[in-house]
């Protein structure tokens, strides 16, 4: 099994499900402690703000969470239908050249994700947005 996908509820509450097959697919992919929990702190950053941030109305949505085991890591896709929102290309907090006054909201979650994950690209197809995230595990 190098493919698993779960599909969530825009719903806070299903945070328990991602971080439950988190821990099975670390044992079965022999991820170690610190990569599991690397995955599992941006995700958990990622879902919540697409929850939180992400829809314009309080009807229910799909978020769905495709992870893949590679060779030396695993790949996370995250699609949803909600708002257009660029990670990789959003401000990083830690900017040096901005001061604290100028900094966008949020962008503290957007260092600690770009820092916890080795790579990541965004794309805007068929009104959802496809975030792809890499995990080296060696």
């Amino acid at each position: 099994m190098n493919k698993v996908v779960i599909n969530i509820r825009n719903d806070i509450s299903e945070l328990h499900e991602i971080i439950e097959v988190l821990k099975e697919l670390s044992e079965k992919w022999d991820l170690s402690k610190k990569s599991a929990m690397h995955i599992n702190l941006a995700l958990e950053e990622i879902i919540t703000n697409i929850i939180f941030y992400g829809f314009n109305d309080k009807e229910e949505h799909r978020i769905s969470i495709e992870f893949i085991k590679e060779k030396n890591g695993v790949e996370i896709i995250i699609t949803d239908d909600g708002n257009p929102f660029d990670l990789p290309a959003a401000e990083d907090f830690m900017d040096k050249d901005k001061t604290s006054e100028i900094r966008e909201i949020g962008g503290l979650g957007v260092h600690f994700v770009k820092t916890l994950m080795d790579r990541m690209s965004y794309k805007r197809k068929d009104e959802k947005n496809i975030l792809t995230l890499y995990k080296e595990t060696v």
